[in-house]
């Protein structure tokens, strides 16, 4: 059974006459009888009786004709539906991002876009790997992320570099490590080191790779305080969440003199067919460069 049967046969139903079918949906008589047949023959059953030129519903044609009826209007309902996506999908732009500064600064970016321009921008925060898979599969427009090898090397993308994310390293004023403004990361692998939430795969492999050392997450500034008073361990957090740790008995040392740092790029597909993206990007480069150099 084929939806044009369905459509041919409800013409035919609704006209009570093949002749005036065919005219109306534009193809041949001899095309319209064939496909009823067709019908009949593979339900097993009669359709249509005639009637002189006309032709009148058997039981069985009232039986198909109320089933072609929900069939035909679930199939209009799912074309509208993917219609109505499509055209959200040209008013809006899919956005993926790694946490880091840009998660801050997301809500001012956003708002500011949306106002001037009149287009939704959907966020999704991801890990570097997904945002990969979802960008190559055209399933976002834009990510605002640290690069995966994949994408680094990919032809098709186009990467822009907005901020590079530094870290900082807090030690109570007891511990030895505070008289060193220089310090190396190796010098870490005999303490305890804490970071906030979550902490980006690169950074911690990094950690390990100097320090010998896994970094263990606390989600919760007042206990990772308290730990840090308590001498019970140092802190490696980015520079931007810094201000939430500060405290007199506390001794931030900056880590931009190591590796202990990552690039946060705005990368998109070369044929991305979004015409409102290019806007967003350059709204979006202007703001977060500016905010990531005065922050």
């Amino acid at each position: 059974m084929e939806i044009k049967q369905l459509i041919y046969f409800r013409e035919v139903a609704i006209r009570e006459h093949i002749s005036e079918a065919a005219l109306e949906l534009e193809i041949a008589q001899s095309a319209v009888s064939r496909q009823i047949a067709n019908l009949e023959k593979e339900l097993n059953t009669t359709l249509f009786l005639r009637e002189g030129r006309n032709v009148k519903l058997t039981d069985s044609g009232e039986l198909l004709l109320s089933q072609a009826n929900q069939i035909l209007s679930l199939i209009d309902e799912t074309k509208e539906l993917f219609i109505h996506q499509e055209q959200t999908d040209k008013r809006s732009i899919k956005l993926a991002y790694t946490e880091s500064y840009v998660s801050q600064a997301l809500p001012a970016i956003i708002k500011s876009y949306e106002r001037d321009f009149n287009l939704e921008i959907r966020p999704m925060m991801m890990t570097p790997t997904e945002i990969e898979e979802a960008l190559l599969s055209h399933q976002i427009d834009v990510a605002l992320c640290e690069l995966t090898p994949k994408l680094l090397n990919n032809k098709n993308t186009i990467k822009h570099t907005l901020f590079e994310e530094t870290y900082n390293l807090y030690v109570h004023n007891n511990n030895d490590l505070s008289m060193n403004p220089k310090l190396p990361l190796s010098q870490l692998s005999n303490q305890y080191i804490y970071h906030f939430n979550t902490l980006p795969d690169q950074i911690a492999q990094l950690i390990r790779k100097h320090a010998s050392q896994k970094a263990y997450p606390i989600s919760n500034f007042a206990l990772l305080r308290q730990t840090l008073l308590s001498e019970k361990g140092v802190l490696i957090i980015p520079d931007y969440l810094s201000n939430g740790i500060e405290n007199e008995h506390l001794t931030k040392i900056a880590l931009t003199h190591t590796e202990l740092k990552r690039t946060i790029n705005v990368v998109y597909l070369e044929n991305n067919q979004n015409n409102q993206l290019k806007t967003f990007i350059e709204h979006t480069r202007s703001l977060l460069q500016r905010q990531a150099t005065y922050h």
